[in-house]
């Protein structure tokens, strides 16, 4: 659901202006979502991913990676 900062209580306006860090105009529109919790093997990987520095690849980097892992692999299946 979608609503005008205008229409908000001064309450309301506060509370999302420290959530988002900044001041919000009478012209604005807000929109809260909520999504489920990462479930913990996902925020482990990413976890590890950060820890190693991989979460920094680009996605041409990525790419070669899977293309080496890919031609690494069959040529241990004799391709």
């Amino acid at each position: 659901m979608i609503h005008s900062v205008k229409d908000l209580s001064p309450d309301q306006k506060l509370a999302i202006e420290s959530l988002i860090g900044r001041p919000i105009s009478e012209g604005e529109q807000v929109s809260v979502r909520t999504v489920p919790p990462t479930p913990e093997w996902l925020a482990s990987i990413q976890r590890d991913s950060r820890n190693k520095g991989t979460d920094k690849l680009t996605t041409e980097e990525i790419d070669a990676e899977i293309t080496a892992a890919r031609r690494e692999h069959g040529r241990r299946l004799g391709r």
